[in-house]
């Protein structure tokens, strides 16, 4: 698939509508009180780069990995996603389709990554920002549409039920993301994933993250894998940079980076 202006178009012409329509509330929630409820709950739970907060709030997230191997075909890959406060407690989250690429740039064409749209659930919330405990339990389920690809012939369709949850106790706090994926397209496996994360506040903004993400594929072929991502971010107001380094996905590394706004 050639990244140019045509293919994007036609790849994304069945879902103008939706995007606009989550564009448009996006858009409203950020001048709308349950907005600022989401802002006033927030459990002060630091996402990581891997591992979602269970939160339902107004959030832009984009996130880039390079394979720190420098021989050629090692990956590159760009991908965003956002967080839609439609209530008290429900939220929709819209994958946006990555863009994946090898090295060198411009010797392969840019692949399109699925895009998925869920609707999420915040079961139970406890606590806010000030508190010196806070938590939140939420249950999310929706589907991802990724066109066949020739030259990443990984990508395709799937499904997804998922259980994210997060606790706080002073400056120490915990998150995870539980979650089954089913292939729609027999290029995707379906699969188990279970990411974990341990986070401290350090002060001034500054926190410190370990990342633990254990994936259980169990058709069409079964095999088990984890990842280890410590990382560091910085959250002035409503901004967050983080920045980690997935230590065991290659043999030399995967550095992840990822920059998220609140309204």
């Amino acid at each position: 698939m050639k990244f140019n202006l045509k293919t994007i178009t036609s790849f994304l012409s069945p879902f103008w509508g939706v995007f606009g329509l989550c564009l448009a509330l996006w858009g409203a929630q950020a001048f709308l009180p349950c907005a600022l409820r989401a802002q006033e709950d927030d459990p002060g739970l630091i996402r990581a780069i891997q591992t979602d907060s269970a939160s339902v709030d107004n959030t832009y997230y984009l996130l880039a990995s390079f394979d720190n191997d420098t021989s050629n075909y090692h990956d590159i890959y760009l991908y965003g996603e956002g967080v839609i406060a439609l209530g008290k407690n429900w939220g929709v989250e819209v994958d946006f389709p990555g863009l994946e690429d090898w090295d060198p740039l411009g010797r392969y064409p840019v692949g399109l990554g699925p895009i998925g749209i869920y609707l999420r659930y915040e079961a139970y919330h406890f606590g806010g920002w000030s508190s010196e405990t806070a938590g939140v339990l939420s249950v999310e389920g929706g589907g991802a549409y990724g066109a066949p690809n020739t030259t990443y012939r990984y990508i395709g369709s799937s499904w997804t039920v998922e259980a994210l949850g997060g606790f706080r106790v002073g400056k120490l706090f915990a998150q995870g993301n539980y979650s089954f994926q089913g292939g729609i397209d027999t290029q995707v496996p379906s699969e188990f994933q279970a990411n974990t994360s341990l986070g401290y506040s350090l002060g001034f903004n500054l926190y410190i993250q370990g990342e633990a993400d254990f994936t259980a594929i169990t058709s069409p072929f079964t095999n088990t894998s984890w990842v280890f991502i410590p990382q560091i971010a910085f959250q002035p107001e409503e901004w967050l940079f983080e920045v980690g380094e997935a230590l065991n996905q290659t043999p030399k590394g995967v550095t992840e980076i990822m920059v998220a706004r609140t309204f």
